[in-house]
């Protein structure tokens, strides 16, 4: 049985590495999969067409991670702010005593607005557009990448020693 999470991709970390030569970071991919094949890794070209393909290969996961978080912190963020307004109506403070409806109104709201934004920040992983960011600007000025997508934190230790000891430089996603 799968466990429920908030994300639909498979691959959390995006693991990424730069070499100067193609020679380099074709070897380091090709020991990557022939290690750990069920490892999704992508060599990138200078200036590669896919590149956004091989950066974040999972759109179908993305999409649900957007449904997902979405449908889970709106609602709990929903229900913080009305539970807030009780504490505050419960502990006696005057405002939300003389108006416990309108305090109820604008706490919860306040609430799904707080879980709506927080369901987008899980949505755009600011965490893995740092690494497309910078091997994107590796990549541009004719530097060759190997990403790799791990689906566990000792896969993404695995593959980050293994591009270390390859002799690329590496950046990964927490």
């Amino acid at each position: 049985m799968k466990k429920a999470t908030l994300f639909g991709e498979q691959s959390l970390t995006l693991v990424a590495a730069t070499f100067s030569d193609p020679v380099s970071a074709a070897d380091a991919a090709t020991e990557l999969r022939a290690d750990m094949p069920q490892v999704e890794v992508d060599l990138v070209r200078p200036r590669d067409a896919d590149f956004a393909r091989k950066m974040e290969p999972e759109t179908k996961g993305i999409w649900q991670t957007a449904v997902r978080s979405h449908l889970v912190l709106g609602p709990a963020g929903l229900l913080a702010g009305a539970a807030a307004a009780a504490t505050l109506v419960t502990l006696g403070w005057p405002a939300a005593v003389s108006s416990p409806m309108l305090t109820a109104l604008f706490l919860a709201t306040l609430g799904l607005f707080a879980g709506l934004m927080l369901a987008g920040l899980f949505t755009l992983r600011p965490d893995r557009g740092r690494v497309t960011l910078s091997i994107r600007r590796r990549n541009r000025a004719g530097q060759w990448a190997v990403v790799a997508h791990p689906r566990s934190p000792a896969q993404s230790d695995w593959v980050v020693d293994r591009l270390r000891k390859a002799g690329g430089r590496v950046i990964r996603s927490l």
